[in-house]
């Protein structure tokens, strides 16, 4: 036992030997605070116990931080901005390999942390940053590659597009255009594709593999780029009748979801944020639930607050006729109803509205 105790305080002795301070001042250039703000250092000494250091920043934009170090840690520097500052990014965080003993300066933009960051005096970071600076460089210059052969690419893949549609539009009745006709994009050589389906229901009309092709064929037309979409009439939650129709005028946004459906309960904060955002410029949302069981569409519409049309479409007279195999599925349709997009989320579906509405 005696020996123990030696071991342990030989190993406590040698540890406090060996423990530096690590003293960080850090300075926020064009920085505008009441004081109110706080600088935060998480220091991950261990996977599941960080330890987090606060520090207040001073109206001039300064911070500092002291802490006793017998090692080198991964830290992360990030910022607690009190909710009428917007100079502050709390949402950026700042790596930051910090060794015992060392004195760390760091300036930076506050709303552009890592992209304006400069740190002095710690060894590992200074490594760590040359080496992201030189990958950066090597991704640059992987871009300026990309753009400068971007347009033989997109030349070459046009002429083997125009090649393989005249060939089918030469030879529209032979069954084996069916192997090669998925190259071509939809969007742009409908017409081939609507050539090759009459041509072959001509030619062979019992054949099962046409047929699956001409079946496919009218569920694609249904929801093509550019055409106006027919009306959805169907009841709402009080058993109102409420009509795609009377949003005429307005972008809108066509969703098929379900309560059950957690990927779709999950979209919803999004589609309010693009409503909020949009709605008074002309965006709406027509909201189609496949619910069979109706008090859990209600329940869930109680819980989520959708200020939009929500209608049920239990039969499933329209997740059948728009080919809606999964869900969540958007349909997004300009002002004279014709479909722009399809499947759109995130900033993908923001660019395309924000576009419908002229706002881009």
């Amino acid at each position: 036992m005696k020996r123990i105790i030696t071991f342990s305080l030989l190993l406590l002795i040698a540890q406090s030997i060996f423990a530096q301070e690590v003293k960080i001042t850090g300075k926020l250039i064009n920085f505008k605070s009441n004081g109110n703000d706080t600088a935060c250092l998480k220091i991950n000494s261990s996977m599941n116990n960080p330890i987090v250091l606060k520090s207040p920043i001073s109206k001039k934009g300064e911070f500092k931080f002291t802490y006793t170090e017998n090692a080198t840690n991964y830290c992360e520097l990030y910022f607690l901005a009190n909710s009428s500052n917007p100079d502050l990014n709390s949402e950026e965080k700042l790596p930051l390999f910090l060794s015992s003993g060392e004195l760390v300066s760091i300036s930076a933009e506050a709303s552009r942390l890592n992209e304006t960051a400069v740190v002095v005096g710690s060894t590992q970071t200074d490594a760590m940053q040359k080496n992201v600076r030189t990958l950066q460089a090597y991704m640059n210059e992987a871009q300026v590659l990309k753009k400068r052969y971007e347009f033989q690419v997109d030349s070459l893949e046009k002429r083997k597009n125009d090649q393989l549609a005249n060939a089918i539009r030469r030879n529209p009745n032979m069954l084996s255009n069916l192997s090669v006709i998925s190259v071509l994009p939809m969007e742009t050589y409908s017409d081939v594709y609507q050539l090759l389906d009459s041509a072959l229901m001509a030619t062979y009309p019992n054949n099962d593999f046409v047929r699956d092709y001409h079946e496919q064929m009218r569920k694609m037309m249904v929801l093509r780029e550019g055409m106006v979409i027919d009306d959805i009439i169907l009841a709402d939650a009080s058993g109102k009748m409420k009509n795609l129709e009377s949003l005429r005028g307005n972008v809108v946004l066509i969703d098929f979801w379900a309560s059950w459906c957690r990927p779709c309960r999950m979209e919803i904060p999004n589609f309010k944020k693009l409503y909020e955002s949009y709605h008074s410029s002309g965006f709406d949302i027509f909201s189609v639930s496949v619910d069979n069981d109706m008090f859990a569409w209600r329940t869930a519409l109680e819980q989520e607050k959708m200020p939009w049309i929500n209608v049920r479409d239990d039969q499933k007279i329209y997740s059948n006729k728009y080919n809606v195999s999964s869900i969540p599925f958007t349909i997004l349709i300009d002002k004279e109803g014709k479909i722009i997009a399809k499947g759109l989320r995130g900033p993908e579906l923001d660019k395309a509205i924000g576009k419908a509405l002229g706002k881009q």
